[in-house]
């Protein structure tokens, strides 16, 4: 019977530690529900820069301009309403609900809105990978 050898002790740790740092993502849609969590979470904050890198390009710069064109504007909520995604996991459809207000008005009003998400191509597996495909309503 072989004796284990004390040389191959590095390399195991080595690969242990590769494993253990190989990036987490369970499935399509927990990624997306990630996603979707930050997000949503922008929104609250009123994060507009952050908000903007889940949309693709342009669309991205044009949320920036048309949030920084909204005066008064606070978003209270946002919640998601609903998840369809698509059988391959590389598409879904997203309903939000939104609740605002616009100063000076202290009315709460709300507003659902139905969004297509993508997953990038080429993209490696995990929240980052989602992009968001559909411009961001007007709220009157």
């Amino acid at each position: 019977m072989k004796k284990f050898s004390p040389a191959w002790l590095p390399i195991l740790i080595l690969l242990l530690a590769l494993l253990g740092c190989a990036p987490k993502s369970l499935t399509p849609e927990k990624d997306l529900l990630d996603t979707l969590g930050r997000f949503t979470q922008d929104l609250r904050w009123n994060n507009p820069s952050r908000a903007a890198r889940f949309f693709v390009e342009p669309l991205g710069r044009g949320f920036l301009e048309s949030y920084r064109g909204r005066e008064g504007l606070n978003i209270t909520d946002v919640q998601v309403t609903e998840v369809l995604l698509s059988p391959d996991g590389l598409s879904a459809e997203v309903g939000l609900r939104l609740e605002y207000y616009r100063l000076p008005s202290a009315s709460v009003r709300h507003k659902d809105i139905s969004q297509l998400w993508q997953v990038e191509p080429g993209a490696l597996p995990g929240p980052g990978s989602w992009r968001l495909h559909t411009p961001f309503p007007d709220l009157p």
